[in-house]
This record gives C-alpha cells, structure tokens and sequence, in this order.
C-alpha cells in the first residue's frame, strides 16, 4: 500500500511559499503561456539574453521571471545558463504526452480567478465565486456553457486529467466483463475512447449536457469509435439512464455535490441497474482523518466557492458509507499514486 501523506511541518520559508502562493503560481503559468518549459527542452542550457529574444520579452522582465522560477526549482541555473529542472520536463512541456499545461489552465482561467471571493463562500456557505463567471445557472458547469474559450479551457483539463489518471482503469481486471458502461459526466469522451481501445467487449454511452455531448461526438468521430462510444445527452441527476447498462463510471464528478444529493444519485444508480450491475466511483481521495493530502485538500475550495458550493475532495469512508447506505456491496482499491483510489459496489 502506498503511504499515507503527511501534513506540512511549518517553518518559515513554507509560510513564505503559502503567503506568495498567488505569485507563486502566476510564475508556474507564465512559463507555460510563455512556452519557456518548450523553449529549454528544446534547447537547454541558454543564457538570459537568448530566452528573452525566444519570449519576445525585454531584459528586465526575463529576470524577475527566471529569478522566481530558479526560486522555486522550476528551472535550474547552473554558470549563468538555465534548463528546465528534470520534473518540469517530464510534466510541463505542453507538446510532451505527460503535460499538465493543460490542467495548468483551468487552474489559471477558473480556479485563480473564482477564488478571490473564498472568503465570502466560507461564510455565506455558497459559491459566491460564480460571480466572476457571467450568465444563468448555479453551477460553474451551467455558466461555461455560455463562454466557450473557457468550457474549451475546462474540457482540455479534464481530458488531460482524464489521461493523467486514467491509466489505472486500464489495467483494471474488473472491468473487463462490463459490455455496457454509462460514463456519468463523461466530458469530451476521453474516458469512453479509452475505455473501448482497451476491452473489446465493451460499449460507453457518455451521459452528459447536450453542449458537452457535441463536442464528445466530435472527439469520439475524429477517434474513429462512434460506433462503440455514444453519446446520452441530459442530467443524469434527473433523467432516465440509458436502457440495458450494467455498470456506472462516475469519474472525478461526485466531488461536486453534496453527501445528501452523492447518496440520492447513488440510490438512482442502484435502482437504473440490474442484479450484479456496477457502480465505480473513480477519484482522488482524501485520508479518512482530514489530515490531508495536500492535492485533496488544496482542491476542496474550487468545488466550495465556484463549482457547486456543495461539494468538497471527499474521504474514502465518506464514498463507502453512501455506497452502503445506496446497497451497494462495497470494495476498496487503494494502491494507487496521485491520491488516487477505485471503489465498486455491486448490486
């Protein structure tokens, strides 16, 4: 089993790190809105001078911008030449299939910019941050439907998200008995493709807004797999599941509601099934003690003051007491990296 995570012991130079935080990570997405990250892969080992005339930038500002990087341990300067440091590489690079640029994204275009009312949401106990997002619905996934740079933005994320994580469904003995699987807030079908590339047996209906299912049936089109990945356009909180299914994929979704609204889906879940019909709850998960981890802890405000104001990075036992309390025979998988976890419930 992989360790659980500790939390942060606090010195000083933590605290600093925290209290600039903001300027912390406008210096994480410069480099990549900048292409640095690119620019030294391609090409480390240059000076100040050749990364200015590669960003297009003067002199001053591309040192207040390396000198913050080099801080962090983003980029490294050895003899006065900068590279990027060996994590950046592997994970920054936006042309690199491991790239979390795109998650860097939505962090810069929806995380950043709802936060700043956080305060606000902790005491109205809303998503008071849905104001920096124009339009109807009480939602942040209602609102992008009326700003399609950012549901373009949100979607690119998940789907790298999706990739990032996804890996671990696919080595996943349990599901390779599934024919039918209803992906539940499926996104662009990123989930679904996957899916049908790896078990052969299997069919994905994505169950999601009709905005959302337009650009799944695009993505699944130009994958070549329309004729096993689908599209089931409504709210899956209200309307029918699709017909003959034998199991649910919730994945990275549950976080957005309430443990009442979480148990009354579970419940639907449970009833759209047939005997020995499935239920996988795939996401990452906090410690049953709220000591953390930190990608858990630190994403909970996102879905308190902009995505719902309901829903947080719930525990294990918070998913396995709603499996229960829905029917469901409930089994854990926990080894797993990134604060990611699988559970079943079978009816």
């Amino acid at each position: 089993m992989i360790e659980k995570s500790k939390p942060l012991k606090l010195d000083l130079e933590t605290l600093i790190l925290i209290a600039g935080g903001h300027t912390a990570f406008q210096l994480l997405w410069a480099g990549v809105e900048l292409e640095l990250y690119e620019h030294l892969s391609k090409q480390p080992q240059i000076t100040q001078e050749v990364i200015a005339k590669k960003l297009n930038l003067e002199l001053q500002p591309t040192r207040i911008l390396l000198t913050g990087l080099t801080s962090l341990g983003i980029i490294i300067k050895e003899n006065d030449l900068y590279s990027n440091a060996p994590l950046t590489e592997e994970i920054l690079v936006a042309s690199k299939p491991g790239s979390v640029a795109k998650i860097l994204g939505w962090q810069r275009y929806i995380v950043y910019e709802g936060l700043t009312d956080f305060v606000k949401s902790l005491k109205e106990n809303t998503n008071t941050g849905l104001a920096q997002f124009p339009g109807s619905g009480n939602t942040l996934y209602q609102r992008l439907e009326n700003d399609p740079f950012k549901e373009h933005v949100f979607q690119e994320a998940m789907e790298a998200l999706s990739k990032q994580a996804n890996f671990y469904l696919l080595n996943f003995p349990e599901l390779e008995k599934i024919n039918h699987l209803v992906d539940a807030g499926g996104g662009n079908g990123t989930n679904g493709i996957m899916l049908c590339q790896k078990y052969a047996n299997m069919t994905v209906s994505i169950f999601d807004s009709e905005s959302v299912c337009n650009l799944a049936t695009k993505n699944i089109a130009n994958q070549g797999m329309s004729d096993r990945v689908k599209t089931w356009p409504g709210n899956f909180l209200n309307d029918p599941f699709p017909k003959n299914i034998d199991a649910v994929l919730y994945s990275h979704i549950m976080t957005i509601w309430s443990p009442q609204m979480n148990i009354a889906l579970l419940k639907r879940t449970y009833d759209a099934l047939a005997d020995g019909g499935k239920v996988i709850i795939f996401n990452m998960m906090g410690n049953d003690d709220d000591t953390g981890p930190l990608s858990t802890a630190l994403g909970s405000p996102y879905f308190q003051a902009i995505a719902s104001g309901d829903g947080m990075l719930y525990s294990w036992s918070d998913y396995e007491n709603w499996m229960i309390a829905a029917n469901f025979k409930v089994e854990r998988y926990d080894n797993m990296p990134l604060s990611h976890g699988i559970l079943i419930g079978t009816k």
